[in-house]
């Protein structure tokens, strides 16, 4: 983990860069795709998506915790969100499209002020980052 400064600028310029944003999700994908057949089940995605940390603690005070049920309810709904066709398993154009939208929706909630976040090595958010500072260098 480290602590980075990004704004919108920084994610849309990302996602803009179609070269680097298709081999950061190429490289994502596979590293996802546990049994290499090509296509994310459930599982794997669930396991991926819950590395988000969608459900968490604030300020190190324990809210209120969700059921397994809840639990459940929450990733199926995510999962559906990336599996467009609805066929049970979401290839690597439909995990593309989808991680487009969440890295937009991120873009748009920062703003264009400049944010200071923690990031973990190897996610789209210190990807983005590291390719700002890259372009900076060799400009």
């Amino acid at each position: 983990m480290s602590v980075e400064i990004l704004d919108a600028s920084t994610i849309c310029n990302f996602i803009n860069d179609a070269e680097f944003f298709t081999k950061s999700v190429k490289e994502r994908f596979s590293a996802i795709d546990s049994n290499h057949d090509g296509l994310l089940s459930y599982t794997e995605l669930a396991s991926e998506l819950k590395m988000l940390r969608v459900i968490e603690t604030h300020f190190g005070v324990d809210g209120i915790v969700p059921s397994s049920d809840e639990l459940g309810q929450l990733y199926q709904g995510l999962f559906a969100q990336f599996d467009h066709d609805g066929n049970g398993s979401v290839d690597l154009e439909e995990y593309k499209s989808e991680m487009r939208e969440v890295m937009l929706g991120i873009a748009s909630g920062l703003g264009f002020l400049p944010v200071q976040m923690v990031l973990e090595e190897g996610s789209f958010l210190k990807l983005a980052v590291e390719r700002e500072m890259a372009a900076k260098v060799y400009a």
